[in-house]
């Protein structure tokens, strides 16, 4: 997520105030600058960052970030990278992006076309590269590009700030960009983490009646090219699906996984959060995935485990109930 001219480090100090396990005394200047808050996976020698249990190993042993804001426990960091310890990361994290919200920098990939088609009570607050339809009673919210050739069937629902490729179709009911299922406990209460930074869905993509892609904490929730997601699909909060996946009806993924290109979802199939899913995985129906898949990875039941040795498990199971 990056930031319209920047902020300061005093700026992030402030804002994590309450968070901070003990006052600044770091060698990094107050009025040092930082250009965005990045997820650990996507950070460059200008980040912020804030770290959790979450985060790899192996993403620690690489990272490159400018500072850290992390929980106590947090090992694996090179000594060159400045800590600061937290109380709690994703509290931390929500009250600095309230505090920088409204100096968000978002992408603006299209310019406004013609030949688009809006229907009935239809309203578009967003821009339309050209040649869209726009049905009965769609919203299209305020920062969103639509690029050219996309059909938005009616009634389906576009939030603020998302990115739809080109020659896309979004049926009846779909909501894209809405806030994720995320929360942090606060005196005992649940408080919502903001999700402001969007979905980015690529071209010839397609999202099914009813629907649903949340938006992203710090970068968009992102759909590859091709990618065909059927009716009643959930894509959690942060999650990244390279082309040409294919989701059948029912099937979901939680939050901040990634994906590799090809992926195959049988109905009602799921996957859990903060996993990494290779190339080319196929995931039978009504299967529940807990651990990450290698490429070319045929998985079935829950756990999920190679589908030979799932099929044998469930031979040996019958021959038990015959006996």
């Amino acid at each position: 997520m990056r930031f319209r001219d920047g902020f300061a480090l005093s700026e992030a100090l402030e804002a994590c105030g309450p968070f901070l396990k003990s006052p600044y005394s770091g060698t990094l200047a107050l009025s040092s600058r930082f250009e965005s808050i990045d997820d650990p996976e996507r950070c460059g020698s200008h980040s912020l960052i804030l770290m959790d249990s979450h985060v790899r190993l192996e993403t620690r042993n690489e990272l490159q970030a400018m500072l850290v804001l992390a929980e106590k426990g947090i090992n694996g960091l090179s000594e060159s990278i400045l800590v600061v310890q937290v109380t709690n990361a994703r509290l931390a994290l929500a009250a600095l992006i309230e505090v920088l919200a409204s100096r968000i920098e978002y992408e603006a990939p299209f310019t406004s076309g013609g030949n688009n088609v809006i229907g009935p009570n239809a309203v578009v607050e967003g821009t339309l590269e050209g040649d869209i339809v726009v049905g009965a009673g769609a919203y299209v919210g305020p920062g969103t590009f639509i690029g050219r050739g996309t059909r938005i069937e009616p009634r389906a629902v576009i939030q603020e700030h998302c990115i739809i490729g080109r020659d896309c179709v979004v049926q009846s009911g779909a909501v894209i960009g809405c806030a994720g299922f995320g929360f942090v406990e606060v005196d005992g209460k649940l408080k919502a983490m903001p999700h402001l930074a969007g979905v980015r869905i690529g071209n010839h993509c397609f999202v099914g009646a009813n629907t649903v892609i949340a938006a992203g904490v710090l970068h968009p929730t992102e759909i590859g090219d091709g990618c065909k997601l059927d009716s009643h699909v959930q894509i959690a909060h942060n999650v990244r699906l390279g082309r040409n996946c294919l989701f059948a009806s029912q099937s979901g993924i939680a939050g901040s996984t990634q994906v590799g290109d090809g992926l195959r979802m049988g109905g009602a199939a799921s996957i859990s959060g903060h996993l990494r899913i290779g190339n080319n995985v196929s995931v039978a129906a009504k299967s529940g995935v807990t651990k990450d898949l290698a490429d070319g990875a045929v998985v079935a039941g829950f756990p999920a485990m190679p589908i030979d040795e799932w099929r044998k498990q469930q031979i040996l199971l019958r021959n038990r109930e015959t006996v």
